[in-house]
C-alpha cells in the first residue's frame, strides 16, 4: 500500500519536472522565432532602402544625361537637392570636368559626376556617369550635319519567321 502512495507522488512530481521542461523549451523556441522575425524584417527594411538609393542614383544620372558643361554644376545641385527632399535621403553629386587631347582625332570633352546617396553619415551607393563632348557630336535634335548622309536601313530578303 505504501508503495503505491510512493509511485503516486514519484508520478506527480516527475510531471511536474516535464511541465517546467517543456515551458522552459517552448519558451527559448518562442524567443528565437520572434529574434528570427525581428531580424527578417530589419534586412527587408535595409534592402528597400538600399533598392531606393540605387533606382535614385540612376534618376540622377538619367537627368544629369541632360546637362552642357556650362550648367552642369548648377543641374547636379538642384537634381541633388530635388531628390534629397523627395525621398529623405541625402545625395550629393561631385562634378568635375575634363579634357582629353587626342593627336590623330578630335579632343574630347566631358564631365564625371559622381553620385552618392547615403543615409546620414553612411553611403549607400556611389555611382560614376560621364557625359562626352566631341566636336562631331550630333546637335540636339538628331539634326545630320550637312555634308553627310543618313546610312538607310537595308531591306532584309529571305524568310520571315511569324
Amino acid at each position: 500500500m505504501q508503495s503505491r502512495q510512493i509511485q503516486k507522488r514519484l508520478r506527480k512530481g516527475s510531471l511536474i519536472i516535464e511541465c517546467v521542461i517543456a515551458s522552459a523549451i517552448l519558451g527559448s523556441c518562442s524567443i528565437a522565432l520572434l529574434q528570427w522575425r525581428q531580424t527578417g524584417n530589419q534586412l527587408r527594411r535595409q534592402a528597400n532602402t538600399q533598392t531606393a538609393a540605387v533606382l535614385m542614383a540612376d534618376n540622377a544620372a538619367a537627368r544629369l544625361n541632360q546637362t552642357t558643361i556650362d550648367n552642369a554644376a548648377t543641374l547636379a545641385t538642384r537634381v541633388a537637392n530635388e531628390l534629397a527632399a523627395q525621398q529623405g535621403l541625402g545625395v550629393a553629386i561631385r562634378t568635375r570636368e575634363f579634357k582629353r587631347s587626342q593627336q590623330k582625332r578630335a579632343d574630347v570633352r566631358g564631365i564625371h559626376f559622381q553620385i552618392t546617396v547615403s543615409q546620414g553619415n553612411i553611403p549607400l551607393t556611389v555611382k560614376h556617369t560621364w557625359k562626352l563632348f566631341t566636336p562631331d557630336t550630333l546637335p540636339l535634335g538628331g539634326e545630320v550635319p550637312s555634308g553627310t548622309t543618313p546610312s538607310a536601313s537595308e531591306k532584309q530578303e529571305g524568310p520571315t519567321n511569324e
